[in-house]
């Protein structure tokens, strides 16, 4: 129904039906760049579930039917400590098209489809393609900023910034829609809404979300602008306010880049981390449920941070707590990832 939608927004639509012309602003051919998230998503999906020896986690784990923390970090999943002090950047790029299960991954297309293959259709694939990486990008940056000590994957960022500019695209061009704007605002939302609450889940990283979303809006604002046509297929000047959002996003965008850039550089270490500007943010991210004693899954930041350790000659472990801090503990029969997640419980919380 959106893509419908997008397809009528033009007030020359009509011109378009009556006179067979198609142009390039408004038909620019197939997909491709949402064909290529498609495609890769879809083979990084299976490659780690190879990784993953083709089992799923449990489910109190990982409820997304998905693979464990140390795949998705041996994949190039985010950890904060990994990106700073090992120099792994290419982690602030590589969750971009990782999924934390088929969940994840089946809602993550469908938003792909329903929103992005249509939005392609009519701004092209370097639009969309600059939405989505940015975003993706920018989201990875968010989480690593205030979720630091999780492993997270950062597909649904980009996702959301696709949703994001959807919403950019609808304010700047809503005197298009002609009536129907606000049957496509009530969509949007419950789109934007419903995997918001798919983000309360864990692996799934809402600050990613938001951040992606953000960056889609400024994206969007800038380049996501319909041209205007008379009935005779004559182009129209630019509102004012189109003209505005669109200074707006020259402006916002590289500011809000550059400041979270500096935040996560600086904002983010030993004395001095983001994540304890908001002490209750932690709850945007994953909230356990169904409330009670006996959850479908918990928020045990033992579960998802990719814990590491060691064993030392003298008989003890040195255990890396998800807060960075370092134990000693009487070492497991078994170093796997049962015996450090029962470490963690004893020694780190």
């Amino acid at each position: 129904e959106y893509r419908k939608l997008v397809r009528r927004a033009s007030s020359y639509a009509s011109f378009q039906l009556s006179e067979g012309v198609r142009p390039s602003q408004y038909y620019v051919g197939r997909p491709v760049v949402c064909l290529t998230i498609l495609l890769v998503c879809t083979v990084m999906l299976v490659l780690e579930m190879w990784v993953n020896d083709w089992k799923f986690e449990d489910f109190r784990v990982n409820p997304t039917f998905g693979p464990s923390v140390q795949t998705l970090l041996t994949l190039g999943a985010k950890r904060t400590d990994l990106i700073l002090e090992y120099g792994q950047w290419y982690r602030l790029i590589a969750p971009v098209f990782l999924h934390g299960g088929i969940i994840h991954y089946a809602f993550n297309m469908l938003g792909l489809y329903s929103i992005g293959f249509p939005l392609e259709r009519q701004f092209g694939s370097l639009a969309i393609g600059y939405i989505f990486m940015l975003s993706g990008v920018m989201g990875t940056v968010m989480s690593a900023i205030f979720s630091p000590r999780s492993v997270g994957i950062g597909a649904s960022g980009g996702i959301f910034g696709i949703f994001g500019s959807a919403w950019a695209e609808l304010f700047q061009n809503w005197s298009l829609y002609h009536g129907e704007a606000w049957k496509s605002l009530l969509q949007l939302t419950f789109a934007t809404v419903l995997n918001l609450m798919l983000g309360l889940m864990p692996f799934l990283d809402n600050f990613a979300h938001l951040g992606g979303f953000l960056t889609g809006i400024l994206c969007g604002l800038g380049v996501l602008v319909s041209s205007r046509y008379t009935r005779y297929g004559e182009l129209k000047q630019r509102k004012c306010y189109q003209i505005s959002l669109q200074v707006l996003s020259v402006i916002v965008t590289p500011l809000f880049i550059t400041v979270a850039i500096f935040v996560l550089y600086f904002g983010v270490g030993e004395g001095n981390k983001a994540s304890e500007w908001c002490v209750w943010c932690d709850y945007l991210s994953c909230v356990p449920f169904p409330p009670g004693d006996k959850p479908w899954w918990t928020c045990d930041p033992c579960m998802d941070a990719g814990l590491r350790g060691t064993n030392l000659p003298n008989g003890t472990t040195l255990l890396v707590c998800p807060d960075e801090r370092e134990v000693l503990a009487p070492t497991p029969n078994r170093l796997d990832d049962d015996s450090l997640l029962a470490l963690c419980h004893v020694h780190c919380l």
